[in-house]
């Protein structure tokens, strides 16, 4: 059942896209996508720059926990728990389990490190969404429910991000209240919330250096969008650029249980180029750029993690063959 559903989603994601090109136009949209050519290099160039950044936020992490992974490895984890996340209906419940699940061979678990990261990057990912809508509601003013959007959004993002910083507890708190009654997940949780403050209050100036390296990321994704708008001869607005990318940020988020967002990326980028006065056919180019670069991305990791279950099935096989050998010589 579970797969024909996404099966379903998956159709309809590929049905939303082939009519938002259609209406578009084919031939602007194949024109737009020959003029960025060498924009999908640049914006292949940044992400592998944004993953080294990323891995080395992780590294700092896990070395707090005396867990000491090479570069190479951790970027292969994320490439593949990204692969995973991709292809899967809302691809953070299934990529943050696997980098978790990779690294198991270590002896600590990389639990509380791992996620320490990932909130680090989510919590800076919501700074470049209160920023975007701040600017996307001076420049969209004119438009009264655009605006209206924009302020409620950036007062949640807001409120949520003064949530994440305080020192003090909030699952385990409620867990405790509810006593008997609290279920295993929420209890679960607080342990998490517990480690995870611990491990900030350990050593805040680690915490500053990934918020640091985080932050230079999301700079790295507002470059991929300046960088199309280059290659399209489109106007660089520094208040455009960041509203553009916090409101395709935003419906990404608002879309993750489709698979692989099909359709909806590209949609969503479309109507965001579209509101701030900019061809909506260059905003379905941005996203097929991305897209790009995230299948090739996606083919790199879930290559690596089917080149080590078969690593490892020959090396049980051949120990198995080296026990059945040495069995018929005794």
């Amino acid at each position: 059942m579970t797969r024909r559903k996404d099966l379903l989603l998956a159709v309809a994601g590929l049905v939303t896209l082939a009519f938002v090109a259609w209406h578009i136009g084919p031939d602007k949209v194949f024109r737009e996508l020959a003029a960025v050519r060498g924009g999908i290099a640049i914006i292949v160039a940044l992400s592998l720059i944004r993953l080294m950044l990323q891995t080395r936020s992780w590294s700092i992490a896990l070395r707090q926990d005396g867990i000491h992974p090479s570069t190479g490895e951790l970027m292969l984890v994320r490439l593949a728990s990204q692969g995973i996340g991709y292809l899967t209906v809302l691809g953070p419940i299934a990529s943050e389990p696997m980098k978790i699940s990779l690294l198991r061979r270590h002896s600590k678990s990389p639990t509380a490190a791992t996620l320490v990261d990932t909130g680090v990057y989510w919590f800076t990912t919501g700074i470049l969404g209160v920023v975007g809508c701040v600017c996307a509601g001076i420049l969209l003013a004119h438009k009264r429910n655009l605006l209206v959007s924009a302020v409620i959004l950036a007062l949640g993002t807001t409120t949520f991000l003064f949530v994440i910083a305080r020192s003090n507890v909030l699952l385990a708190r409620l867990g405790g209240r509810l006593g008997a009654r609290c279920p295993k997940w929420l209890k679960k949780a607080g342990e998490i919330e517990i480690a995870i403050r611990e491990f900030a209050a350990q050593d805040p100036a680690a915490i500053r250096l990934m918020l640091l390296l985080g932050l230079v990321c999301q700079v790295l994704m507002l470059a991929e969008v300046a960088t199309v708008l280059w290659f399209l001869k489109l106007p660089l607005h520094a208040g455009t650029i960041v509203g553009v990318e916090a409101a395709s940020r935003m419906l990404k988020m608002a879309t993750g249980f489709m698979p692989a967002r099909i359709g909806t990326d590209e949609s969503g980028a479309a109507g965001a180029f579209l509101a701030f006065g900019l061809p909506a056919a260059s905003g379905l180019t941005l996203a097929l750029a991305r897209r790009t670069r995230d299948l090739l991305a996606c083919f790199i990791g879930l290559a690596w993690l089917a080149w080590g279950a078969r690593r490892k099935q020959d090396s049980v096989a051949a120990e198995l063959g080296a026990l059945t050998t040495a069995g018929a010589d005794i």
